[in-house]
C-alpha cells in the first residue's frame, strides 16, 4: 500500500474540521492521499482532528520530500511509519459514514476555470481567455501565483483586466489563497458565502468594481486580514476587526457608532471618503489609538472635531474635506505626528494658531481651502517644512510675512480668494521647487522689478488674476520653461508683452484679460506676441480681451497659432479690418470671441471648418452683408451672438440645421425677413431679434418654440395682432415693444405661467387689459405704456405693485390715483372681481419648465462649457441625468444672475462651487440682489427660504455622480413643495385685512 501511495505524483494532506477548530476532539477528520493530476483519492484514513493534526506536523516535511524524489527504502519507510501511526481501528479504505469524497476533490484548476466561466470578455482575444487553458499548468497562468512548496494557489491578481462577471462559489476551494486583487474591473453582484472559507486571506482588493449589497459579517472573521479595499462599489454596511479598511465611494449612510473603536480597535488605516455618512464624529474616535490615517471626506458630518482626536498620537494623515464641520480646529493642531491635514470645504472658523509650526513639526501638507478662517497668516507658518499649502477661499487679511523665504521645499502654494494686500514678497519667486503658485483674487499691489533675476524653473501654474498689480509684463515668467497655465487677468499690467513668451513650449492656458497691454504700433514686429506664441503648440486657451492692442490681426501669423486652441478671446481689443480667413485653421475651437471691436466685411466661409464650435460671439462690430450659409454647418453651435453689427437680408432658412442652438442674438442689425425655419428650432431657449427691420405679422407658429425662456422682438416694424402664445409655458421674458402691433391684448397671455417680464409698450394696441393677467403671479415687470388701451386697470395679483410708468400714455385707462390715471366711473364697480388674491412673487419662475405630465424621455443636453455634466465632458456619456445636471446649473444661473462662463469662474472655482460655498453663509450673498425689493421687506425671510431651497435642489441636481442626481419626477415634486411652502409663508406675513372691532 505504501509503495502505491508513494508513486503518486503529489501528496496532499487535508485536515477537515467541519466548521470547528482543530482543537475540538472527537470530531471526524480525515487523512487523504490525493493525485493532483487526476484528482483521484488514492486512500483516506479517518482520525480525530487533534491526532491527525499532530501526525501531519510530525511527518509533513518527510512526506513532502518523498514526493519530490525517486523512491528509496528510507523514504518509503517514512510513509510506512506515518500510516502505521494511525490507530488500526480507525484505518479504512472504505467510505466512512462521515465522508464525502467530493470534499476532497480540491481541484484548483477546475475552480479557476469556473471563475473564468463566470467572466464575460469584451475582447475574445483577451489574454485570460487564451492563457487559462485546461491543457496547461494553472501555476503558469496569468495572474496566478502558487506556493513553491505545495504548489497551491496563494495569490490571484486579475486587476486592471477589464473583466465583467460574478464571483462563483468555487472560489472558496482556493483554501491556500492569501491575496486576491480584482481592482479596476467590472465584477458585480454579491460576495459568495464560500468566500468565507478562505481563512488565510491577508489582502482583499475589490476596488473600482460594481459589487453591491451588504458587506458580509464573516469578513470580520478573517483573523489574518491586513488590507481590505472595497472602494468605488455599491456596498451598504461596515465590517469589523481589521487594520486596513478602504470603503471609499460607496453608499454607506447613517452615523458612525459612538463605540466604533470597540470593534476596530486595531485599525490603522480607515478610509470612508464619499459616502452618505452624517451626524457628528464620534467622541470615542480617540480610542482608535493605532490610527495612522483617517479619511471621512465628502460626507455629511456636522459639528466640531472631537477633542479626543488629540489622543491619536500615531496619526499622520487626516482627511475631513467637504463636510459641514464647524468650530475651531485646535484639537487637530495638538497632534505632533501629523504630516497631512485636509479639512477644506467646511465651515471652520477662527484664527490660525500663531504657533502652528511649533506644535506640528512634521506637517508637510495643509489644506484649509473654503472655510471661514480669519485674521492674518501666522509668521510661524513658514517654519514648517511645507510641500503643499492651500489657504485659499477664506477671510485672511494682512500682508504675507517676509518669512515666506523659508519655503525651500514648497511645491504647491495657494492663497487665492482672501483679502491679503501689499506687495507679494519677491522671495516667493525664488522657490526653485515651486510648481503651483496661486495668489489670485486678493488686493496685492506693486510691480515686479525688471533687474531682479527671479528663478522658478519648475513652475507649472502661476495664477495672479484679480489683484492690483501694475508695471510691465513680469519678464522672469519667460524663464519658467515648464509653465502650463499663466493667468495675469484683471490687473493693471501695461506695455508690450515680450516675444520671449514663446519660450513656454508647454503652455496650455494664457489669460491676460483686462489689463493695459499694447502692441508695438507702427513697428515691423507689431504682433511679435502672436509670432512668438506660434511656438506654443499645446496652447488650448488664449484670452487677451479688454486690452488696447489697437491694430489689424495679421492673418498669416494668426492662423499659425496652436491648432489645439479651444478658446480664443480677442474681444474689446480695438481691432480693425476683416476677420482673418485663417480662422478656419482652428478646428478644435469651442469658444471664439471677437466682440467689441471694429471688424468689417462679412463672416469668412472658412468658419464652417470649426465643427466643434459651441460659442461664437461677434457682436458690437461693423460686419455687413448677409449671414453666410457656412454658419449653418456648425452642428454643435450652442450660443450665437451677431448683434450690434450692420448685417442685413433674410435669416437663412438653413438655420434649422443648428439643432444644438439654444441662444440666438441678432439684435441691432438690418434684418428684414423672419425665416419660418427659425421657428422650427423647438429646443431654443432665447431669441433676441430686437432693433431690426422685420415687417409683417408675427407668425402664429412661434408657439412651436415650447422650450423658449426669452423672446425679444422689440423695435421692429411688426404689425397685426399679437399671436396666441398660450403654449409657451416656459417663457419668462417677452418684449414686443416699439412695433406697430394692433388689436387687443390676447387673453392667452394669462396662460404664460412662468412670465417674469412683459413689455408691450409703444404699439397701437386697443381694448382693455385682460383680467387673465392677474394670474401671472411671478410677473415683476409689466409695461403697456403708449398704446390706446382703455378701461379699468386690474388691482389684483401682480398689478398691486406696478407703478404709473407701466400704464402712461393710454388716455382711456382708469383706476387708482397712485397710477396717475382718472378714477373709474361707478359702473366699474359692477365689473367682475377676482375671487382670490393672487400674490406677486418670483421665487419660482422655472416651476413650469418641467410640466407635471412631461417626464422627459428624450435628452437635450446643454453641451457647452459650464453646463456639461462631468460624464459628458470626460466620456461623452449622454442621458436624462446629464440634462438634470444642466437644469441644476440653469437654476443657479437664474437665481444668482451669474453665468457659468462669467469671468469670475474658472477651473479653481465654478458657479456650482461658488453657490455651494456661499450657501453656508447667507443666501442673500449669492442670490440676485434684484430679488430683494426694499418695498417688500416683510417677505424677505420667506424669499430667502425659498431661494435657499431651490439652490440646494440645484446642487442636488449637479451631483458629480449621475446616479446620485434626482430623477425628473423628484425635481418636479420638490419644486411644487417649495412653491406651496413659499406661498403659504407669504400669506402668513401679510397684514391682516380684518379691522378689529372697537369695544
Amino acid at each position: 500500500m505504501s509503495v502505491y501511495v508513494f508513486e503518486c505524483l503529489m501528496w496532499l494532506l487535508t485536515i477537515l474540521e467541519l466548521q470547528v477548530s482543530r482543537n475540538a476532539d472527537h470530531h471526524p477528520s480525515f487523512f487523504a492521499i490525493y493525485n493532483m493530476e487526476t484528482t483521484e483519492i488514492i486512500a483516506f484514513y479517518q482520525n480525530s482532528a487533534e491526532e491527525l493534526y499532530q501526525l501531519f506536523e510530525k511527518y509533513c516535511d518527510h512526506f513532502y520530500a518523498a514526493s519530490k524524489s525517486k523512491s528509496s527504502p528510507t523514504e518509503i519507510e517514512f510513509v510506512k511509519k506515518m500510516l502505521a501511526s494511525l490507530p488500526f481501528s480507525c484505518q479504512s479504505q472504505s467510505p466512512s459514514p462521515y465522508f464525502d469524497q467530493s470534499l476532497f476533490r480540491y481541484d484548483e484548476k477546475s475552480s479557476l476555470l469556473a471563475i473564468k466561466d463566470h467572466i464575460t470578455f469584451n475582447d475574445p482575444d483577451h489574454i485570460l481567455a487564451k492563457n487559462w487553458s485546461a491543457t496547461t499548468s494553472f501555476c503558469n497562468w496569468v495572474g496566478v501565483t502558487c506556493g513553491a512548496r505545495h504548489l497551491r494557489v496563494t495569490a490571484l491578481n486579475l486587476s486592471y483586466m477589464d473583466l465583467n462577471g460574478t464571483l462563483p462559489p468555487h472560489i472558496g476551494n482556493l483554501s491556500f489563497l492569501s491575496s486576491i486583487d480584482f481592482n479596476f474591473n467590472n465584477f458585480y453582484g454579491h460576495l459568495p458565502q464560500e468566500f468565507s472559507q478562505l481563512r488565510r486571506l491577508k489582502i482583499i482588493k475589490f476596488s473600482k468594481n460594481n459589487f453591491s449589497g451588504v458587506i458580509p459579517s464573516w469578513i470580520g472573521n478573517f483573523s489574518k486580514l491586513e488590507q481590505l479595499r472595497l472602494a468605488y462599489n455599491s456596498f451598504t454596511n461596515l465590517p469589523k476587526e481589521i487594520e486596513f479598511l478602504n470603503l471609499e465611494y460607496n453608499h454607506f449612510s447613517g452615523s458612525l457608532p459612538n463605540d466604533m473603536c470597540k470593534n476596530i480597535s486595531n485599525i490603522q488605516f480607515l478610509y470612508l471618503t464619499s459616502n452618505k455618512l452624517q451626524g457628528r464624529m464620534p467622541s470615542s474616535i480617540g480610542k482608535c489609538t493605532n490610527l495612522q490615517e483617517i479619511s471621512f471626506g465628502e460626507n455629511k458630518f456636522v459639528g466640531g472635531i472631537p477633542t479626543s482626536i488629540g489622543s491619536l498620537t500615531k496619526l499622520k494623515k487626516i482627511y475631513a474635506y467637504n463636510n459641514t464641520l464647524t468650530g475651531l480646529i485646535s484639537p487637530i493642531f495638538n497632534i505632533s505626528s501629523l504630516e497631512l491635514i485636509s479639512i477644506g470645504s467646511n465651515n471652520f472658523s477662527g484664527d490660525l494658531p500663531i504657533d502652528i509650526c511649533d506644535k506640528l513639526r512634521m506637517l508637510k501638507y495643509l489644506y484649509i481651502v473654503r472655510n471661514g478662517f480669519t485674521g492674518s497668516i501666522p509668521r510661524d507658518i513658514w517654519n514648517c517644512s511645507f510641500i503643499e499649502l492651500d489657504l485659499s477661499e477664506n477671510y485672511l487679511t494682512g500682508q504675507v510675512p517676509r518669512e515666506i523665504s523659508n519655503l525651500d521645499d514648497m511645491m504647491f502654494l495657494n492663497m487665492g480668494f482672501n483679502s491679503l494686500y501689499g506687495e507679494i514678497p519677491h522671495a516667493i519667486f525664488n522657490s526653485t521647487k515651486l510648481q503651483i503658485l496661486g495668489m489670485y483674487d486678493n488686493k496685492f499691489s506693486g510691480s515686479f522689478p525688471f533687474d531682479f533675476d527671479f528663478w522658478l524653473p519648475n513652475l507649472q501654474r502661476l495664477l495672479l488674476w484679480r489683484n492690483k498689480l501694475s508695471g510691465g509684463f513680469p519678464s522672469f515668467i519667460s524663464n519658467s520653461s515648464d509653465l502650463i497655465w499663466l493667468d495675469l487677468s484683471d490687473n493693471f499690467f501695461s506695455g508690450f508683452i515680450p516675444s520671449t513668451l514663446g519660450n513656454l513650449r508647454h503652455l496650455e492656458s494664457l489669460d491676460l484679460e483686462n489689463n493695459k497691454f499694447t502692441t508695438q504700433s507702427g513697428s515691423i514686429d507689431q504682433w511679435g506676441l502672436l509670432t512668438s506664441l506660434t511656438n506654443c503648440k499645446r496652447l488650448i486657451l488664449f484670452d487677451i480681451s479688454s486690452n488696447p492692442l489697437n491694430g489689424i490681426l495679421p492673418g498669416a501669423v494668426f492662423g499659425n497659432l496652436s491648432t489645439s486652441l479651444e478658446l480664443l478671446d480677442f474681444s474689446d481689443c480695438q481691432l480693425r479690418g476683416m476677420i482673418p480667413i485663417e480662422i478656419g485653421n482652428f478646428t478644435n475651437m469651442i469658444s471664439f470671441d471677437l466682440s467689441g471691436n471694429e471688424h468689417i466685411g462679412s463672416l469668412p466661409i472658412t468658419i464652417e471648418r470649426l465643427q466643434r464650435l459651441q460659442l461664437l460671439y461677434l457682436f458690437d462690430n461693423k460686419l455687413h452683408g448677409s449671414i453666410t450659409h457656412a454658419l449653418c454647418n456648425l452642428q454643435n453651435l450652442f450660443d450665437l451672438d451677431l448683434s450690434k453689427n450692420e448685417l442685413s437680408g433674410p435669416i437663412p432658412s438653413c438655420i434649422v440645421n443648428l439643432t444644438s442652438l439654444r441662444y440666438l442674438h441678432l439684435a441691432s442689425n438690418n434684418f428684414s425677413t423672419l425665416s419660418s425655419s427659425l421657428l422650427e428650432l423647438i429646443d431654443i431657449l432665447k431669441v433676441d431679434l430686437s432693433s431690426n427691420a422685420f415687417k409683417g405679422s408675427i407668425p402664429g407658429t412661434i408657439q412651436n418654440l415650447r422650450s423658449l425662456i426669452s423672446l425679444d422682438l422689440s423695435s421692429n416694424q411688426f404689425s397685426g395682432d399679437i399671436p396666441i402664445t398660450g403654449d409657451l409655458q416656459t417663457l419668462q421674458y417677452l418684449s414686443l415693444s416699439n412695433n406697430k402691433l394692433q388689436g387687443v391684448i390676447p387673453e392667452s397671455l394669462g396662460s404664460l405661467a412662468s412670465l417674469l417680464s412683459l413689455d408691450l409698450s409703444n404699439n397701437i394696441l386697443s381694448g382693455v387689459i385682460p383680467q387673465s393677467l392677474v394670474k401671472l403671479i411671478y410677473l415683476i415687470n409689466f409695461n403697456v405704456s403708449f398704446n390706446k388701451l382703455k378701461g379699468r386697470i386690474p388691482i389684483e395679483g401682480p398689478f398691486r405693485n406696478f407703478s404709473a410708468q407701466s400704464f402712461m400714455g393710454n388716455n382711456g385707462l382708469c383706476g387708482s390715483t397712485r397710477l396717475q390715471v382718472p378714477p373709474c366711473k361707478n359702473n366699474s364697480l359692477h365689473e367682475h372681481k377676482s375671487k382670490t388674491i393672487v400674490v406677486l412673487e418670483f421665487v419660482l419662475p422655472t416651476i413650469t419648465l418641467l410640466r407635471e405630465s412631461d417626464y422627459v424621455t428624450q435628452t437635450i443636453t446643454l453641451a457647452t462649457i459650464g453646463y456639461m455634466a462631468p460624464e459628458y465632458g470626460s466620456q461623452g456619456h449622454i442621458s436624462v441625468k446629464t440634462d438634470i445636471y444642466s437644469y441644476g446649473i440653469l437654476l443657479m444661473e437664474v437665481f444668482t444672475r451669474k453665468k457659468p462662463t462669467d469671468n469670475m469662474f474658472h477651473e479653481e472655482i465654478t458657479l456650482k462651487s461658488w453657490v455651494c460655498m456661499s450657501l453656508h453663509k447667507d443666501v442673500s450673498e449669492v442670490a440676485d440682489i434684484k430679488l430683494f425689493v426694499p418695498s417688500e421687506e416683510q417677505f424677505i425671510s420667506a424669499k430667502k427660504d425659498g431661494i435657499l431651497s431651490i439652490l440646494k435642489l440645484a446642487l442636488n441636481c449637479c451631483e458629480e455622480h449621475a446616479e446620485q442626481r434626482p430623477n425628473i419626477g423628484d425635481v418636479v415634486n420638490s419644486l411644487k413643495t417649495i412653491k406651496t411652502k413659499y406661498l403659504r409663508s407669504i400669506e402668513a406675513t401679510r397684514p391682516s385685512r380684518i379691522t378689529p372691532r372697537r369695544s
